[in-house]
């Protein structure tokens, strides 16, 4: 004979339905950023879970980053206000972050041999990020931005070798290499810290699942 159970509904404590919860993701929370402005809007339904994330950080303390070196720097025309690259339609790029947003003057500059960080001076409001950059690699940033032969500023080759994290000349005094082939190179490249610690999370991950399959058998 079977058994039988005395089920009861489940009981729900009070104010549970208050506890704040995240919007369900949505497909384009992948191609845009937050909207702050959202909840304000009469029939928007509220924040968005970009936007609710956004919000669990203070914007005013967030540090500045730049963009991450690509390949067609070299290649890809003289370098835009981020503001007006953003009025056409596209993002800024690095080379229009140094050479615009940065108050380093390549004339004066001189890096110090021996010093443990850059000039604070150079980086308006990227200082934060350059100085915790500087602190992991062990050498401080090289000057940012060069003359071009139109005299523009441009960025320096040797600033996107030096963001991705790899020593001084690994791209850049490599012979034969121009500038264009030297961003090219850069923005192709990986951040080395980043792809050892991939692949040791990856041979540890493997190891682990061979060392539980062992014990199954």
């Amino acid at each position: 004979m079977s058994e039988q159970w005395d089920l009861e509904p489940p009981l729900v404590e009070p104010g549970f339905s208050d506890i704040p919860l995240l919007p369900t993701p949505t497909a384009s929370d992948a191609v845009r950023g937050p909207d702050y402005a959202k909840a304000d809007r009469e029939g928007a339904g509220g924040d968005d879970l970009v936007t609710t994330v956004s919000r669990l950080f203070d914007r005013d303390r967030a540090q500045r980053l730049f963009k991450t070196p690509t390949a067609n720097l070299g290649s890809n025309g003289a370098a835009q206000h981020p503001d007006k690259r953003r009025a056409g339609g596209h993002g800024p790029n690095l080379d229009d972050e140094v050479s615009f947003l940065l108050p380093v003057d390549p004339d004066i500059a001189e890096e110090q041999p021996g010093a443990f960080h850059s000039p604070p001076e150079w980086w308006a409001e990227y200082g934060p990020a350059v100085r915790r950059w500087e602190t992991l690699m062990g050498t401080p940033a090289p000057i940012p931005v060069e003359f071009g032969p139109r005299g523009g500023r441009r960025l320096a080759a040797v600033f996107g070798e030096w963001l991705m994290g790899l020593p001084r000349g690994w791209v850049t005094h490599i012979p034969g290499l121009n500038r264009a082939r030297q961003l090219k190179a850069v923005g192709n490249g990986v951040v080395s810290r980043q792809a050892f610690t991939a692949y040791l999370h990856m041979i540890n991950h493997k190891g682990d699942q061979d060392g539980k399959a062992g014990r199954d058998l």
